[in-house]
């Protein structure tokens, strides 16, 4: 299942966009193929894309491009298999969530509510979901917007529970950073050695080695979402056995991105 959704990131803040690529780079599901600061970058992109865009990750707060959704719409309205559209915003605009009814978007996030959890948010829409984060259901709610069904509410978050503050931060330079592990030993004025002692109890506190035996219980990961079940199980089959490092760094990585989420019937 590797890089199976193809996305193009639409994002005028480019230490976002930066932020997202990153985020894709490292999701075993997931490859960019192309990257734009506003309609006038992706356009092109667009009409020149020799290969299929499964999904556009939109900005809907670019500057002066107030009508950029209906602009897309007619561009990719003579494509024989048009891309879904996932639509991102720093808040809530309610001018963008009535412009949604579209099937060929796949719904509406707040960046700052889902974090760290952004592909997961692209992998739940490229599953048929509708995908959304508090704010945005707020603002449906209070407006009598009708959601699509199905629908998953989604809130980011690091996987933290069992990990202490320095844990965390090992974690996030190792796995979402993907820190070489002498320049993680500088970043945190340790030793090398110390750093893979570090990295090695990350891995038992998430029980990643426990997983990647086969003999564990989903419950107790996942609860019964059996969503997060699912895809993880596909995940994991993904993994090349034997297991090797950077294996190890993905799966970490994702564990460490996995949301909590509401899905709504």
């Amino acid at each position: 299942m590797n890089n199976d959704i193809r996305v193009i990131i639409v994002e005028h803040d480019p230490f976002s966009r930066n932020w997202m690529a990153l985020l894709a780079a490292r999701d075993c599901r997931t490859r960019v193929v192309g990257e734009a600061e506003d309609l006038t970058d992706l356009l092109p992109l667009l009409k020149n894309q020799s290969s299929r865009i499964d999904l556009i990750l939109l900005d809907t707060d670019i500057p002066g491009e107030v009508d950029c959704i209906p602009l897309i719409l007619k561009e990719t309205s003579n494509s024989k298999h048009p891309p879904s559209i996932l639509c991102t915003g720093i808040k809530p605009n309610l001018h963008v969530l009535n412009q949604l009814s579209h099937p060929i978007f796949k719904g509406y996030v707040k960046k700052g509510e889902i974090q760290n959890s952004l592909v997961w948010a692209i992998t739940f829409a490229m599953e048929g979901y509708w995908v959304i984060s508090d704010s945005i259901q707020a603002l449906a709610s209070s407006t009598n917007f009708s959601l699509p069904k199905p629908c998953i509410v989604i809130e980011g978050r690091y996987i933290t529970k069992n990990l202490t503050e320095h844990q965390a931060n090992v974690a996030r330079l190792a796995f979402i950073f993907s820190m070489e592990r002498h320049d993680l030993a500088n970043e945190l004025g340790i030793t090398e050695d110390w750093g893979y002692g570090l990295v090695s109890a990350v891995y038992e506190k998430i029980g990643l080695k426990e997983i990647l035996s086969g003999e564990f219980d989903t419950s107790n990961y996942f609860g019964d979402n059996h969503l997060l079940v699912e895809l993880f199980e596909k995940l994991r089959k993904g993994i090349i056995s034997p297991v090797k490092a950077r294996d190890m760094e993905t799966l970490a990585f994702h564990l460490l991105t996995m949301p909590e989420f509401t899905e709504l019937k």
